[in-house]
């Protein structure tokens, strides 16, 4: 059989099973055509290597970018996302970066995990990894958090599972557009122990004790709209100057920066547990040009606030506090990526502000 005759040299080449498969069927298909000639064993497995080589593996199926699948094609993923397609072997385990959207404070990065042939990854309670080492940049200032999940599978039997990683990250120096990322991942296990009920005892079943560490540039389309509108809005009882706006199809960035906000740690509003909320109540929503309303979350730890010293652009006009201001930042995403290009305004604290 064709399946048998070629496994070895197949077995040999970096594809996944179905990949194989499929060049097995098409090489088949192509010796019955009309114009069919025999197939030597080494010119198999030379056809396959020029294939990969070149890209192009017939009808094998490439693996699907995991963070357009779970956000959808749209306008707003275009319009900030970029492929990747690295991948790395360790003992038969391939990890390869799918494809990412990215902003100048927002990661999403998709990856696939394919497991040697013939291991099934089907724990229903999904896969974790023990060092998901987040990236650093080198940005000065540079604060950061981040989270991953395991997303659905649509064959839970098979050897490959995905994972969507999401990173909150804020500097100074605004941009991670053309840093380095560099990006390590160790150690995939599961947990074993519940019993349904309310009875849990855990244990770690280690799947894959390999580790791969990847290297790339973010290099990112820039559809994004910065703004230093001259508006004042009325928060935490004080009129207070919007200094920034940079809206893109995956985060809001609002800075709020004013001598009315020194010292307002003195008395901040208090959200239910108790703890200040300086930056949690405030309503940012974006309308589109057909007036739809577009409500953000407000779920990134790197918005902040501070009643100390904020320095100036040189090209302010001078400030009677000399520089002495408070400020607010906010970082608020969309559930979905949005397109830029169909935004009309944005409203902060109630005052609405054109971004066309």
């Amino acid at each position: 059989m064709m399946d048998n005759r070629y496994r070895d040299e197949l077995d040999q080449i970096r594809l996944t099973g179905e990949s194989k498969r499929a060049l097995v069927r098409a090489l088949a298909a192509r010796q019955g055509s009309k114009h069919a000639r025999r197939w030597s064993r080494t010119a198999v497995a030379a056809a396959v290597i020029a294939a990969v080589l070149a890209g192009t593996v017939g009808a094998a199926v490439v693996l699907p970018p995991v963070v357009r699948n779970y956000f959808g094609d749209s306008a707003g993923y275009r319009q900030s996302a970029m492929e990747l397609g690295q991948s790395i072997t360790q003992n038969g385990w391939t990890m390869t970066l799918t494809d990412c959207m990215a902003d100048d404070y927002t990661i999403y990065l998709g990856l696939t995990l394919s497991a040697p042939e013939g291991t099934v990854l089907d724990c229903p309670y999904g896969y974790h990894f023990i060092d998901p080492f987040m990236p650093d940049f080198d940005l000065p200032g540079l604060t950061g958090s981040g989270t991953y999940h395991q997303v659905e599978d649509d064959d839970p039997t098979d050897n490959q599972i995905s994972f969507l990683f999401s990173w909150s990250y804020y500097s100074p120096e605004k941009s991670l557009n053309g840093q380095i990322l560099d990006f390590t991942l160790g150690e995939l296990y599961h947990d074993v122990g519940w019993n349904g009920g309310t009875e849990y005892s855990i244990e770690k079943i280690y799947d894959c004790n390999e580790t791969w560490a990847f290297r790339t540039t973010l290099n990112y389309p820039d559809h994004i709209i910065r703004l230093e509108p001259d508006v004042t809005v009325h928060t935490l009882g004080v009129d207070a100057k919007v200094a920034e706006v940079t809206v893109s199809p995956i985060s809001v960035y609002v800075l709020l920066a004013d001598s009315s906000l020194g010292l307002h740690h003195q008395n901040p509003p208090r959200n239910a547990y108790g703890d200040p909320a300086c930056t949690e109540y405030q309503e940012i929503t974006l309308y589109t040009k057909d007036g739809t309303a577009i409500p953000l979350k407000n779920d990134s730890p790197e918005s902040g606030c501070d009643e100390g010293t904020w320095i100036m652009p040189a090209d302010w006009e001078a400030d009677p506090s000399g520089g002495e201001r408070g400020w607010l930042r906010f970082i608020r995403r969309p559930d979905t990526p949005l397109d830029v290009e169909n935004l009309a305004s944005i409203s902060i604290c109630g005052v609405e502000i054109p971004l066309e």
